[in-house]
């Protein structure tokens, strides 16, 4: 029964983790960096957006490192191969997390600078948890 609730909290907080993710991503994409300010519409969006990312996205994020490393310790998981790939595509995940939020940061604070690499933030996200899920499923090696 422990395992199935460590293993639904893990999920939970991935899919919160990648939601918000996704959502930066296309905010971050679809607002244009304007001279002179923000439209009033999309200022408060970012306020909330960074808020989100701070009290739910960035959490859940560590949430599910956590869950994730205990159950991987518990079961003996760091045996097999297949561990080592879905930790390398996480830490990706997460660090993009943290590019995302510092691309926030300088929206809020009025930098007009385009993020990089920002049209493969959405897609890198879907095809990361894509290949993550493959990986926990089939465990191929």
């Amino acid at each position: 029964m422990t395992y199935q609730l460590l293993k639904m909290l893990h999920v939970a907080a991935v899919v919160a983790w990648l939601g918000g993710s996704l959502f930066v991503s296309l905010f971050l994409l679809s607002s244009q960096p304007q001279e002179g300010g923000q439209a009033p519409k999309e200022s408060r969006m970012l306020g909330a957006l960074r808020r989100w990312t701070l009290y739910v996205t960035t959490p859940a994020m560590v949430l599910a490192w956590l869950v994730g490393l205990h159950l991987a310790v518990t079961f003996g998981w760091f045996i097999m191969n297949w561990i080592w790939v879905k930790i390398a595509i996480a830490l990706a995940l997460s660090a993009l997390l943290g590019v995302q939020s510092k691309a926030l940061r300088r929206m809020a604070g009025g930098g007009a600078q385009r993020p990089p690499l920002i049209d493969w933030y959405a897609p890198f996200t879907v095809v990361a948890a894509s290949a993550i899920v493959a990986l926990v499923v089939v465990k191929p090696f």
